[in-house]
């Protein structure tokens, strides 16, 4: 689920190490195809949900396609002609957009597919050996099966395709999994610690006010 968002952030503060990608690069230097209208959204403000771009979540028109499988360019239209939120940088909001367009980022910015750079730098590297991007139907009774609450009881969630949270939410992964991530980044084994300060601290607004939010992760108290 949405635990993707720290591995997708942290696959972009790989790409900074790596110096193929800058916090303060504007968005249309790797998604030229997303209309900005006239603004500047930052890597930073998609990292930490200040960029005042529309949630593709919250479309109605989204919401009658979940059976297909679509393309994150397919995504990203349902908010592409719409108004932003807030002028980038000036309020918080949580923003699925923002994080399926960071997956775009890492796939330009490192020649490879989203899922196959996460599996490189990450999965392969930690040993986790559950985790990988879910498959969007499967016969394997190792994983969970979704549900919703109904009028008496439990029935089965509605069917999503898993290409629709993509780089925002599309990861499987185990108990056992999450411990080893858990563990990894205070150690610099995943990301530098110099990158993982802004991920784990909150980040400012344009005019310095601080939010309890810094790059896919909430900071603890």
């Amino acid at each position: 689920g949405s635990i993707t968002k720290q591995f997708t952030s942290a696959a972009v503060m790989k790409l900074v190490e790596q110096g193929r990608v800058k916090l303060d690069d504007d968005l249309s230097k790797y998604v030229p195809q997303f209309p900005l209208q006239g603004k500047k959204v930052s890597i930073r403000q998609l990292l930490n949900h200040t960029s005042g771009i529309h949630s593709y979540t919250s479309s109605q028109a989204w919401q009658k396609t979940w059976n297909e499988d679509l393309s994150p360019d397919a995504i990203i239209k349902f908010v592409a002609a719409d108004t932003f939120d807030f002028a980038p940088g000036t309020a918080y909001r949580y923003n699925n957009t923002g994080y399926v367009l960071l997956g775009m980022v890492i796939e330009k910015a490192s020649g490879q597919k989203y899922a196959n750079y996460l599996d490189a730098q990450f999965f392969k590297p930690l040993g986790m050996r559950q985790t990988s991007y879910c498959p969007s139907k499967t016969s394997d009774p190792t994983f969970a099966l979704g549900y919703s609450k109904g009028p008496s009881s439990a029935v089965r969630a509605q069917f999503l395709h898993l290409s629709h949270p993509f780089s925002a939410g599309a990861l499987c992964s185990t108990v056992g999994d999450l411990v080893k991530w858990q563990g990894a980044p205070d150690g610099g084994n995943v990301v530098s610690i110099a990158s993982y300060t802004p991920m784990s601290t909150a980040d400012p607004l344009n005019n310095g006010r601080k939010i309890n939010y810094g790059f896919g992760l909430v900071p603890g108290m």
